[in-house]
């Protein structure tokens, strides 16, 4: 398959500058040009620069600073919001994305350059909390109408069941889908295709990180949806840009008939 271009959400988030700047905006508050420069050690033209770009693509808000005094005020940057994004359907995918994009960004890179004792095994760890239940990219409940009886409970329905392995290979699509790795399910195979990766740079430079890190996220998103299957191996670059997740369903749970 030919290499996909970017989306220019993805160039806007592509640079590890813009990455700090939105990570310090998604703390809260409001901030001049001025503090994030020294905050990130960036010069404030360059600062300035970065910022446009995070407005522009509806990643950050600027506004003036509301005074009392008389003379020009100054402008104030922060992360967009989810008043902000309703405004702007499409806002609201671009917020998702960042928060994503920023959690995992700041976990990949914390693997670079310093030593992480077993680095496959704590990338995965890394990974696994941000999508567990309780991590800042848990995933949001995903129902099937399989899973009700007659009376709407799921109390006849088994941890094997196929309705609650379809639950959990919906939560992953819809994960990886957001994270924009382009997935393609093959149930049947327990596979997952991987056609895009937008952390593609990273993972040439350091696979056992990154892609540590995104098996790891898988097997966080399974364990929160519930049920038999598990992330199981992550084969990288068997194409220019594709990569296959392999699922298996867990040793003690008996395949859904």
């Amino acid at each position: 398959m030919p290499a996909t271009r970017r989306t220019p959400a993805e160039r806007t988030l592509a640079a590890a500058s813009r990455v700090d700047l939105l990570h310090i905006l998604q703390r809260g508050g409001a901030h001049t040009v001025g503090s994030l420069a020294q905050a990130t050690g960036l010069h404030e033209n360059t600062t300035r620069e970065h910022l446009a770009r995070l407005v522009q693509d509806g990643y950050a808000v600027r506004t003036p600073e509301a005074r009392t005094v008389r003379g020009r005020p100054r402008m104030l940057y922060r992360a967009a919001s989810a008043d902000d994004a309703r405004r702007d359907p499409l806002a609201m995918g671009r917020l998702e994305e960042s928060i994503a994009h920023v959690a995992l960004t700041k976990v990949l890179i914390s693997g670079f350059g310093r030593d992480l004792g077993p680095t496959r095994e704590a990338a995965r760890a890394a990974g696994h909390a941000l999508t567990a239940p309780g991590g800042p990219l848990e995933p949001p409940p995903v129902e099937s109408d399989d899973e009700h009886g007659e009376d709407g409970d799921a109390s006849g329905v088994g941890a094997g069941s196929p309705a609650v392995e379809q639950r959990q290979l919906d939560a992953l699509e819809g994960h990886l889908d957001r994270l924009g790795f382009d997935p393609e399910r093959h149930d049947d195979a327990l596979r997952v295709d991987l056609w895009r990766c937008p952390f593609l740079e990273l993972a040439r430079e350091r696979p056992d990180v990154v892609c540590s890190v995104h098996l790891g996220l898988a097997s966080g998103v399974m364990e929160t949806a519930g049920g038999p299957l598990v992330a199981h191996r992550l084969r990288p670059f068997v194409g220019r840009e594709h990569c296959v997740l392999e699922l298996r369903r867990a040793p003690s749970a008996a395949p859904a008939s």
